[in-house]
């Protein structure tokens, strides 16, 4: 009996010391990498629309589709729009960074993390798949064959991911359509 006791309250001992030191290294390490994500996200906004300085936040969205909404701006004239969405993938959350000009043309898009199947729905990142937007205006819509000048074909194999990704475009150029006024005064 006393040696099971002397065994337990060692082991509590280790798993009390284990936990404090997990504590720890979440508390240091938590702010690290919020910032990495920011910086990469900014770095990514900076891709989509080369021309920017800077890129405000647009406060108060108010649709739960549409996560983050950005106004680009090169000195005080805004030059474009960032819209950030996570459509439902095969997989799970894509979380999709979409650049869009004056005239709600993408500009770029950027799919900044995914789960989806390696091989076939990871496809998505590559320019094959990607430079299909470039220049586009939504609606958009997903087709398996030639696509005429509103279609995306959709990767092979994951044709779930490819509806999701032009959902989520979709739905980011509706807003930014909506709210283009507001916008181009600098997202006030």
């Amino acid at each position: 009996m006393r040696e099971s006791l002397k065994l337990g309250i060692l082991l509590f001992v280790i798993t009390a010391v284990c936990a404090g030191m997990l504590g720890l290294i979440n508390r240091t390490t938590t702010p690290v990498i919020a910032q990495n994500k920011a910086d990469s996200e900014q770095q990514a906004m900076k891709m989509l629309i080369e021309e920017a300085e800077t890129f405000s936040k647009v406060e108060n969205i108010e649709d739960e589709k549409i996560k983050e909404v950005y106004v680009a701006k090169s000195g005080e004239e805004v030059i474009g729009t960032i819209a950030k969405v996570m459509p439902n993938g095969y997989g799970g959350e894509i979380t999709v960074l979409i650049g869009f000009d004056l005239e709600s043309q993408i500009k770029g898009i950027k799919i900044l993390s995914h789960t989806e199947t390696p091989g076939f729905g990871a496809n998505a990142t590559k320019p094959t798949f990607i430079d299909q937007f470039l220049q586009k205006l939504p609606p958009l819509k997903v087709v398996k064959a030639t696509p005429q000048e509103d279609e995306i074909v959709a990767i092979t194999g994951a044709t779930i991911t490819s509806d999701a990704i032009v959902e989520g475009v979709n739905q980011a150029a509706a807003y930014v359509i909506e709210h283009q006024q507001e916008l181009h005064m600098g997202g006030k």
